[in-house]
């Protein structure tokens, strides 16, 4: 919805003489959804484009107006709810209100006026959680970048493992359809900044599946506590910092949601860069996603099923022919051997800034072997 469109408004009522009265009442005023059910409102907020105000009559068969407005609260969260009815039962219309997280409660016959007026009212309460959220995603967005970065220079290669998480998310996102999909791209990037403090080498011999000591094995352990306690003291990621915390065990059920979801994709993205950085193939991700212990969700494995199935176009190509969305398909070290980029790893900017830097101290050789991904510039 653009600011010179409409606002859009879905009106539920399983009576037809209502639904052609809101059309003739709100004509010009919003731009005016109707629905006769329960579900027929569902499938219009499903399958049509946002709505910035959804109102339900209470009483209406096989599903009423509080089961709806919850139902609704699930598909589009951001939409504000408004219930209006003509039941004068003070139970049912608190269900209603703490079910369906309604904004305002109307009563039927409504005039005209006080239901415009209490539309224009919804339509200002969502152009303004919209407004926040914008403004959240953009600060946000800016502060991880800075935190990534510092990631990048201090630990590359926990950078890289982070990167790789990342790109698996945002595979996944579009396919499952959750809402605020922020929370689960920034869970990635954060997830290995408690690595900071642990020494390459470490990580490097566990890779290579080395015996680790006790001492190393706890660092490499602990460093998902560490980083959730981190980033718990940002305002407004506490969520985040919860999948962070469960990246690499089952969570409670009693979890939220999104720690539940955010934790399930990220433990499974995180598998898959494990693989790759031991030089294993991806060809079947759902076939080492299924081996995961504990269990990941069915729907996860899915969602990660053609993750970088279809790479193409092997090269060799020097630094300055890098581009995001390649990936490495060698080891990168240092001349004197300290490893830069695993194989397996998708090019970012950042990481592309880092390898130019390198190049130019003469710390590390090209061309590369890198290959291309379908929504990628082929290399070559």
């Amino acid at each position: 919805m653009t600011d010179t469109a409409l606002p859009r408004v879905l009106c539920v009522d399983d009576e037809p003489n209502v639904l052609a009265a809101m059309e003739r009442n709100l004509f010009g005023e919003f731009d005016v959804v109707v629905a006769p059910s329960g579900e027929a409102g569902l499938d219009a907020i499903r399958w049509g484009e946002r709505f910035a105000v959804i109102m339900s009559d209470m009483r209406m068969p096989n599903m009423d107006g509080a089961t709806f407005l919850a139902k609704a609260r699930e598909l589009s969260p951001d939409s504000v709810r408004l219930l209006l009815t003509g039941q004068a039962d003070v139970t049912s219309s608190i269900a209603a209100i703490n079910k369906g997280a309604i904004f305002r409660y109307l009563c039927k016959p409504c005039p005209k006026e006080e239901l415009i007026a209490a539309l224009n009212d919804a339509v200002r309460q969502y152009r303004l959680v919209c407004a926040e959220k914008e403004l959240l995603a953009t600060t946000l967005t800016a502060s991880v970048k800075t935190l990534t970065e510092v990631l990048a220079m201090v630990a590359p290669w926990a950078f890289q493992r982070a990167a790789f998480a990342q790109s698996c998310v945002r595979h996944a996102l579009p396919k499952l359809e959750w809402h605020d999909e922020w929370i689960y791209t920034i869970a990635a990037s954060l997830s290995q900044i408690g690595c900071v403090g642990i020494p390459a080498d470490i990580v490097q011999a566990d890779a290579a599946q080395r015996k680790l000591s006790e001492e190393e094995r706890k660092l490499l352990v602990g460093h998902p506590e560490v980083a959730a306690r981190l980033v718990a003291n940002i305002p407004r990621l506490e969520l985040v910092a919860e999948i962070i915390r469960h990246q690499a065990k089952e969570p409670a059920p009693n979890v939220p949601l999104e720690v539940l979801r955010g934790s399930h994709l990220l433990r499974a993205a995180l598998e898959l860069e494990r693989h790759a950085a031991r030089g294993w193939s991806l060809e079947r991700p759902w076939e080492i996603l299924r081996a995961v212990s504990p269990a990941l969700p069915d729907y996860i494995i899915k969602s990660l099923s053609d993750f970088r199935t279809n790479v193409t176009g092997v090269r060799s190509a020097r630094i300055r022919e890098l581009m995001p969305g390649w990936v490495v398909d060698e080891d990168i070290r240092t001349t004197n051997g300290l490893m830069v980029l695993t194989k397996g790893h998708e090019l970012t900017d950042t990481a592309i800034s880092a390898l130019q830097r390198l190049l130019s101290a003469e710390a590390i050789k090209e061309p590369i072997r890198v290959r291309g991904l379908p929504d990628s510039p082929t290399p070559g």
